[in-house]
């Protein structure tokens, strides 16, 4: 007999941060999908009462009209933030360019004023940068959170229904390997809390 324990953990996250990681590549995703595979052919055979089902993210990212409307958009708001910040970043390096031309003839008091309001304009270019289109809490992050979040409901519940009307006992992402969907009936999460807390006192009582 075999037994098989499976985390639940970030599974709706892991398929975000799937989505949106343009920079993996091909290789690391191709070798996860295939250790993937190969685990589910193995607990295919070894447990023929168990139903086990895969999800290719990347067919829903290119397929799925409701994601590529929410990428349009995305684009569409991080080019007009972008737009936003190089017109900032041109107008420094104006200031710049007529400080340079100028310097020679300016004053000490004159200089030093230019020179913090260089400082002034370049530290609330990066604020902007980081502020709109930092990779935490920025704007944009903000904007695909909110687009992606109905897409991810549906993506769930899409699963659930899937799974539950065609019997599965679990459904894997296969480019992420996490766990979309299982029977509430293979959570063993209160048996493991149980367990621990049996150890637990009993480290404690040696």
């Amino acid at each position: 007999m075999l037994t098989i324990l499976i985390s639940i953990h970030g599974n709706i996250t892991l398929f975000l941060e799937y989505h949106f990681k343009q920079n993996k590549k091909e290789k690391g995703l191709t070798m996860k999908k295939n250790v993937l595979l190969y685990l589910l052919i193995f607990m295919s055979i070894a447990l023929s009462e168990v139903k086990i089902g895969y999800v290719d993210s990347q067919q829903i990212m290119t397929q799925y009209e409701g994601f590529r409307v929410a990428q349009i958009e995305l684009e569409k708001e991080q080019k007009r933030l972008e737009a936003e910040y190089n017109t900032m970043a041109q107008q420094l390096d104006s200031l710049y360019r007529s400080y340079e031309q100028q310097r020679l003839l300016m004053s000490d008091d004159r200089k030093k004023e230019k020179e913090n309001e260089l400082v002034v304009k370049e530290r609330e270019l990066q604020e902007f940068g980081m502020k709109k289109l930092g990779p935490q809490n920025s704007e944009l992050v903000q904007i695909q959170n909110q687009l992606m979040q109905p897409i991810l409901k549906v993506f769930s519940e899409a699963c659930n229904k899937v799974g539950a009307d065609q019997g599965y006992d679990f459904i894997f992402d296969a480019g992420t390997g996490g766990l979309l969907y299982s029977l509430e009936s293979h959570n063993i999460t209160d048996e493991v809390i149980e367990e621990m807390n049996k150890m637990s006192t009993a480290n404690s009582n040696n």
